[in-house]
């Protein structure tokens, strides 16, 4: 569960990476990168097929709500109240609270983004070839051994487009992120981000509200 978390956490960096106060060329391309994602809703589609583990799902956002959907983790997050339904095998719990803010900095990888100034460092990494096409990469270092991620690697396109990013863990495990199709502007219905029982019955609810 914490490797989705930080996979949550990747995507949500791409999607609204804050410039940092320094205006370097990987702040400026960071910047152009969330400029795309600032009005509406974003709806996002991904996939990992790396090293033993093959995975897809799909992050919706609007606002400070998301919606985020593997087939072993799903999240729904309202603004007040989180869902998390943890599904293994044939048997699923459904985790509900509604989060302190300093709950929220370890559970709602969403407000991780607020602080992700402080605990890493962007680099510019210059122009790569990705899939034969030119792209813009830009590393994101943590500053210390205590984040779940050592380096985040973040493509983008001609157009600051987020094209795919990889995932460096301390272990030193690396996952690939492919962006199979990103759009935005768009407008969802309120219930996308609660959960919904008749959906996605669970086995167990726990709810810690």
């Amino acid at each position: 569960m914490k490797r989705l978390h930080s996979i949550l956490f990747a995507l949500l960096v791409m999607c609204f990476s804050l410039p940092l106060s320094a205006q370097g060329p990987a702040e400026v391309w960071l910047q152009k990168a969330a400029s795309k994602f600032e009005q509406k809703g974003v709806d996002l589609s991904f996939r990992i097929n790396e090293d033993g583990v093959r995975l897809s799902g799909r992050l919706l956002i609007e606002g400070k709500k998301f919606c985020f959907l593997t087939d072993e983790m799903k999240i729904w997050y309202d603004g007040t109240t989180q869902w998390t339904l943890q599904i293994d095998d044939d048997y699923s719990e459904l985790y509900i609270n509604e989060p302190t803010p300093e709950e929220q900095q370890s559970i709602n990888p969403y407000l991780l983004l607020g602080s992700y100034q402080e605990h890493f460092t962007a680099t510019d990494g210059g122009e790569k070839t990705l899939n034969g096409l030119p792209h813009h990469l830009v590393i994101l270092k943590a500053n210390d051994d205590q984040q779940e991620l050592s380096q985040l690697s973040l493509y983008l396109d001609s157009e600051a487009t987020p094209a795919a990013l990889t995932l460096t863990f301390p272990d030193e495990r690396k996952y690939k992120v492919e962006v199979r199709s990103l759009r935005n502007g768009l407008t969802f219905p309120q219930h996308t981000f609660t959960y919904q029982p008749k959906d996605y019955p669970a086995d167990e609810v726990i709810d810690m509200r």
